[in-house]
């Protein structure tokens, strides 16, 4: 659990994504909901780093080398608890391919399984996400992946869009 003020959120957490296509909007917000949506081709570093001294120093990247997996993350601030005291985000994230195709199904699932929030203003590791890789055959370029995140208890979502550019691993 980060102890880091929603305020932080972008001035902190943001430039470590700097190389984010322009247009992207790797943090997202709806009702009090707060999200940032970051990939990264070393999950084991961004959980190390992650539950390391703040504010952490993620790894994240905005590429895909073909057969190597990536790594999605979704950070929250401020989910809504139920009367039992659980929150309860959703996500669905559907990827487009480089030629404007749909690649594979939209994927639904629980982000935040109901638990207990971290306290407001601070921001969470939601624990479930979604996985990339760019197989032999497929595509190179830009894909674009949009995240919806929904608090179930707020009735509200918040929509992430950020692309990765899948590229040819070096030889």
């Amino acid at each position: 659990m980060r102890r880091l003020a929603a305020l932080a959120f972008a001035c902190v957490l943001l430039p470590l994504h700097a190389a984010a296509r322009e247009g992207d909007n790797v943090e997202a917000a709806a009702g009090d909901l707060r999200i940032i949506h970051l990939w990264s081709n070393d999950p084991e570093g961004f959980l190390e780093a992650w539950s390391g001294p703040t504010p952490p120093n993620l790894p994240t990247t905005s590429r895909a080398i073909r057969n190597q997996p990536v790594q999605q993350f979704i950070l929250y601030v401020n989910c809504t608890p139920n009367e039992a005291g659980n929150c309860l985000l959703t996500a669905r994230a559907t990827i487009t391919a480089p030629d404007g195709t749909p690649y594979g199904e939209p994927m639904a699932f629980t982000a935040l399984p109901a638990s207990p929030p971290v306290p407001r203003n601070n921001i969470g590791l939601a624990p479930n996400s979604i996985g990339l890789r760019i197989e032999d055959g497929e595509q190179l370029g830009e894909y674009r992946i949009d995240l919806a995140v929904t608090d179930e208890h707020a009735g509200v979502t918040a929509t992430s869009t950020v692309h990765l550019e899948a590229v040819e691993a070096e030889p």
